[in-house]
């Protein structure tokens, strides 16, 4: 972070603004890393929030070392809104904003918790998630609907059982036969190689890159060509039984067969492309497994990944990011020495924890969402007004394409239609069924929507994984196009049914509020309101912008 500390041409580090950066050094195709950080002044009666859990012991500590004041604790409002949308992926409705607001009950917070997790939309929320994660998709290169429904809902019966996650590596590493995650390595017949599975394997699991060594040595990181494919050999084995046009199995050849083309000799056995040496399966750490023709190495390989400290690691940071906007290690996909993390001591006692309590997710979501920190407001205040890494306040999110599509309709009251005009054999071009949300689309790629396209929904066939850049595209849909427009003028809406029911401005303005920012209108904002509406000739289009207002601001937009 250049805001905290830059470097000039002479090498001198000038410190900035309060925080802790990475400062990066390279010389004779070496790098090394170093910590900056810049204390601010004495903070005279400094904030003691106490504790919830571990989370906030690292977090204040840190805070308290840079003296860096963290801000209060989120009201009621604010959590249940942020709480909704990162549990469920969901506005909530404006009567449980009322009763959660009313309730006098010390414990509610921790109920609400318990509430979402055990709820059916949690399910639909984190399977989204995962999906993103596993890159469930349908017809890229002609891959058939059926083969990513069986994929896809691996994953969902994986999140609705609540499956360890180690178990769920286990799965996905070892698939074989016809079912579930073996349709993970369909696309890697056409995509790439083994070297591109292995890879993108240890992306997922370990949060590392080791594409860079396919070629030569990695410039600054410790990985080497000869470590790529020692691990890329682990499948050289994948063997597809049938083709793209009718039904197989995948399985590993016990003569070595592999299903990639380019790192085969033909047909049996792979070969180091430098040395020409036949590639034999070796761990990152060195070590050759069993790979005779009795053997399957990806078994090994999938005990080796489970029980390595990278693999809870990668998948801690990456949940935190889900709740925080960015991880403790950021991009959560890029691990390297280059790229420290924010607080690595409390990254390291987040895996361990996740490793000593089973693995579990459903656990580690509901340990990150009671701490403190995430609990606490997104209201800065002057000390922390800069902070960006160190969790003295919560900062907005934008929300992904998806939940803000489901927001829209929530808000509205007007549920989408998402249709698709591609067909196959298996059945005829048409619509999701009524009522689906945009979470709930098991093949995205499938239901076309140039909504979630102009919002950033992923492919997810290529990397990154998902972006939420703002772009002009999105400008110019929130003026003119359908979304917005149609929705708010929709008989069948919510604007047009509290007109209908004799509702007053006033009582009009509230509900929205409470549908889509899950508060009430502070008094001002309710006198500019009605001001606004009473100045316009025609009541029902003062109405809609009111709306339309609502619906293209930042707070709608963004969790917080």
């Amino acid at each position: 972070d250049k805001d905290i500390a830059s470097v000039d041409a002479a090498g001198i580090v000038r410190a900035g603004r309060l925080g802790e950066t990475a400062v990066l050094v390279r010389a004779a195709g070496h790098a090394a890393s170093a910590t900056a950080g810049v204390v601010g002044p004495p903070v005279a009666n400094y904030p003691q929030p106490a504790p919830v859990n571990f989370i906030d012991d690292f977090v204040f500590d840190k805070l308290r070392r840079f003296r860096i004041p963290p801000s209060g604790l989120s009201s009621d409002a604010e959590f249940l809104r942020r709480l909704c949308l990162d549990l469920t992926g969901r506005l909530p409705p404006p009567a449980r904003v009322r009763e959660f607001v009313a309730s006098r009950d010390p414990d509610k917070r921790r109920k609400l918790i318990d509430t979402l997790i055990g709820s059916p939309e949690f399910v639909d929320y984190w399977t989204f998630r995962f999906d993103d994660v596993f890159r469930v998709a349908v017809f890229a290169n002609g891959i058939r609907p059926k083969w990513s429904q069986m994929y896809g809902e691996w994953v969902r019966g994986s999140i609705a059982s609540n499956k360890p996650y180690d178990r769920m590596a286990r799965e996905r590493l070892t698939a074989q036969g016809y079912d579930g995650p073996t349709r993970h390595f369909l696309p890697y017949d056409v995509i790439g190689p083994p070297g591109e599975t292995m890879a993108e394997e240890l992306r997922v699991f370990f949060g590392r890159r080791l594409d860079c060594a396919q070629c030569h040595n990695h410039p600054y990181e410790a990985w080497t060509q000869d470590q790529f494919w020692g691990m890329a050999a682990f499948f050289g084995r994948l063997f597809k039984m049938g083709d793209t046009g009718n039904e197989y199995v995948i399985f590993d050849h016990p003569l070595g067969e592999a299903m990639g083309n380019g790192d085969v000799d033909g047909s049996i056995r792979m070969f180091h492309p430098r040395t020409k040496a036949e590639l034999k399966p070796v761990l990152l750490d060195g070590r050759a497994v069993d790979s005779t023709t009795r053997a399957n190495p990806r078994h090994a390989l999938a005990d080796w990944v489970v029980n390595h400290p990278y693999f809870s690691e990668a998948i801690a940071n990456r949940m935190w990011s889900y709740f925080f906007g960015r991880g403790l290690v950021d991009p959560v996909d890029d691990f390297r020495s280059t790229n420290p993390a924010t607080h690595p001591e409390l990254l390291e006692r987040l895996a361990r924890e996740f490793r000593e309590r089973g693995h579990d997710l459903r656990q580690l979501i509901r340990l990150i969402v009671s701490s403190r920190t995430y609990q606490a407001s997104g209201i800065a205040i002057p000390a922390n007004r800069d902070d960006r890494t160190n969790y003295s306040h919560s900062l907005p999110r934008p929300l992904d394409a998806e939940i803000l599509l489901d927001a829209i309709c929530d808000v509205t009251g007007v549920p989408e239609t998402f249709s698709t005009g591609v067909s196959d054999i298996e059945r005829a071009a048409g619509q999701a069924p009524p009522g689906t949300r945009a979470v709930q689309l098991r093949e995205p790629d499938l239901f076309y929507s140039r909504f979630l396209d102009l919002y950033g929904r992923p492919n997810r066939l290529s990397l990154p994984e998902r972006t939420g850049k703002a772009n002009l595209g999105q400008a110019m849909n929130m003026l003119a196009g359908p979304v917005y427009n149609e929705k708010l003028s929709a008989p069948e809406g919510r604007l047009e049914r509290l007109i209908r029911e004799g509702k007053s401005d006033a009582q009009i303005a509230v509900e929205f509020y409470l549908a889509a920012f899950a508060r009430e209108p502070e008094p001002d904002e309710l006198a500019g309101i009605q001001a606004l509406i009473a100045r316009r000739g025609d009541r029902r289009e003062a109405l809609r912008d009111f709306v339309w207002a609502i619906l293209s601001s930042r707070e709608f937009a963004e969790n917080h």
